[in-house]
Protein backbone atom coordinates (compact mmCIF):
# COMPACT_ATOMS: atom_id res chain seq x y z
CA UNK A 1 0.00 0.00 0.00
CA UNK A 2 1.57 3.50 -0.87
CA UNK A 3 0.67 6.70 0.25
CA UNK A 4 -0.35 9.32 -1.93
CA UNK A 5 2.06 12.40 -2.72
CA UNK A 6 2.08 15.07 -0.55
CA UNK A 7 0.01 18.28 -1.61
CA UNK A 8 2.57 20.84 -3.17
CA UNK A 9 3.15 23.75 -1.39
CA UNK A 10 0.81 26.86 -1.12
CA UNK A 11 1.68 29.32 -4.05
CA UNK A 12 2.67 33.13 -3.13
CA UNK A 13 0.40 34.92 -4.89
CA UNK A 14 1.28 36.67 -8.05
CA UNK A 15 1.43 40.83 -7.49
CA UNK A 16 1.49 42.42 -10.73
CA UNK A 17 3.58 45.16 -10.71
CA UNK A 18 2.06 49.06 -11.48
CA UNK A 19 3.52 52.45 -11.61
CA UNK A 20 1.82 55.46 -10.47
CA UNK A 21 3.10 58.83 -11.90
CA UNK A 22 2.91 61.14 -8.80
CA UNK A 23 4.30 63.82 -10.55
CA UNK A 24 1.63 63.39 -13.32
CA UNK A 25 -1.06 63.37 -10.08
CA UNK A 26 0.62 66.52 -8.11
CA UNK A 27 0.18 68.37 -11.62
CA UNK A 28 -3.86 67.45 -11.39
CA UNK A 29 -5.75 70.20 -10.57
CA UNK A 30 -8.15 68.21 -8.10
CA UNK A 31 -8.48 65.47 -5.49
CA UNK A 32 -11.00 64.10 -7.93
CA UNK A 33 -8.77 64.08 -10.99
CA UNK A 34 -6.29 62.61 -9.16
CA UNK A 35 -8.63 59.48 -8.05
CA UNK A 36 -10.39 59.30 -11.01
CA UNK A 37 -6.60 58.34 -12.82
CA UNK A 38 -5.21 56.23 -9.57
CA UNK A 39 -8.85 53.96 -10.53
CA UNK A 40 -8.07 53.99 -13.88
CA UNK A 41 -4.85 52.72 -13.16
CA UNK A 42 -5.89 49.88 -10.24
CA UNK A 43 -8.53 48.93 -12.76
CA UNK A 44 -7.53 45.12 -13.31
CA UNK A 45 -7.00 45.17 -9.27
CA UNK A 46 -9.52 42.94 -7.58
CA UNK A 47 -9.00 43.67 -3.96
CA UNK A 48 -10.58 46.87 -2.42
CA UNK A 49 -8.81 50.29 -3.93
CA UNK A 50 -10.55 52.82 -2.31
CA UNK A 51 -8.14 53.04 1.51
CA UNK A 52 -5.25 52.54 -1.11
CA UNK A 53 -6.24 55.58 -2.90
CA UNK A 54 -7.51 57.47 0.11
CA UNK A 55 -3.70 57.24 1.86
CA UNK A 56 -1.80 58.10 -1.54
CA UNK A 57 -4.53 61.57 -1.83
CA UNK A 58 -3.77 62.20 1.67
CA UNK A 59 0.33 61.73 1.11
CA UNK A 60 0.28 63.56 -2.43
CA UNK A 61 -1.64 66.69 -0.50
CA UNK A 62 1.35 66.35 1.63
CA UNK A 63 3.67 66.58 -0.88
CA UNK A 64 2.23 69.75 -2.66
CA UNK A 65 2.37 71.59 0.70
CA UNK A 66 6.27 70.90 0.83
CA UNK A 67 6.63 71.79 -2.59
CA UNK A 68 4.75 75.02 -2.05
CA UNK A 69 7.07 77.67 -1.11
CA UNK A 70 6.42 79.26 2.10
CA UNK A 71 5.59 83.29 2.02
CA UNK A 72 7.45 84.90 5.11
Amino acid sequence: MSLPPPPPPPQEEEIPELEIDVDELLDMESDDARAARVKELLVDCYKPTEAFISGLLDKIRGMQKLSTPQKK
